[in-house]
């Protein structure tokens, strides 16, 4: 029995809405489903009412939060947060509104280009959710000026492309204090990306709880690896396809093993009942 610990929904860049996703999960025999959608909270309770649906499987509550670290953009997923709080609504409402000026700024850049595009457009392919580039790549598919949204980013959405705007960030250290203070579990997500490796290191001096150690950008060595480094320091071991509903589906592909999970809730679980 496996698990899919990193998914997203339509609330963020995902091409899935949360039920969808859950209906998915269940029909490939998933034990559980983590919602980690980019810093927002909205999926969670749809999947959770969806899940009343499907005997069998759980949702696990997360969020992933988008930082940066001396320019390197870092990770960082949160489980079991209080996705309820209303000072995590409220803050994650002021990054969506960064979010939002972001994108008023690379249209600009992108009118500056000569191509045809509008912030109207954008907005109504992120159907009110957590808006981000992926949204501005698919209007530049639709248009014809790419092929796909893979040459959308590599042609004028990524780092030193000419539309690129790089987005206000929080550091990792303060999403992982602040997945702390909501009572949530942070998770390092796919170290295998990041260029600097000292910030592995860092984030695990810091006191964060696990390392996300399967993910669909890690080879046979980054996953032996980042095995070995969480055993090593008795952190939790964690994985999942970091799906966005894509063709074809990566939902449940990578074969996490159920006891991820298991050990993920036991935390959770001993956890509160150290606060009750």
């Amino acid at each position: 029995m496996y698990v899919d610990l990193h998914v997203h929904t339509t609330f963020s860049d995902g091409l899935l809405a949360p039920q969808q996703v859950v209906k998915k999960a269940f029909e490939l025999k998933l034990k559980a489903v983590a919602i980690t959608d980019h810093d927002t909270v909205k999926g969670i309770q749809p999947a959770l009412d969806a899940a009343k649906s499907y005997k069998g499987i759980e949702v696990v509550p997360g969020i992933e939060f988008s930082t940066e670290y001396f320019g390197e953009e870092v990770h960082i997923l949160g489980y079991y947060i209080d996705f309820c709080d209303k000072n995590l609504n409220e803050f994650l409402t002021d990054l969506q509104e960064g979010r939002k000026k972001r994108i008023y700024k690379i249209v600009s850049k992108l009118q500056s280009l000569g191509i045809d595009i509008f912030e109207d457009e954008v907005f109504a392919k992120s159907k009110g959710a957590s808006i981000g580039r992926p949204h501005v790549a698919m209007v530049l598919c639709d248009k014809g000026y790419v092929n796909s949204i893979e040459e959308a980013f590599e042609k004028y959405l990524s780092k030193d492309a000419p539309a690129y705007v790089p987005k206000e960030k929080i550091t990792p250290f303060y999403a992982v204090d602040l997945i702390y203070k909501k009572h949530g579990i942070p998770i390092l997500a796919h170290p295998g990306l990041l260029k600097n490796k000292n910030i592995v290191s860092e984030l695990i001096s810091y006191g964060i709880k696990g390392i996300e150690v399967i993910h669909k950008d890690h080879t046979k060595e980054d996953i032996q690896l980042y095995a070995k480094l969480a055993k090593d320091n008795n952190l939790l071991l964690t994985g999942g396809s970091d799906s966005h509903g894509e063709t074809p589906l990566l939902l449940g592909s990578f074969n996490v093993p159920v006891e991820y999970f298991y050990k993920l809730k036991e935390m959770k679980d001993r956890s509160d009942d150290h606060l009750d």
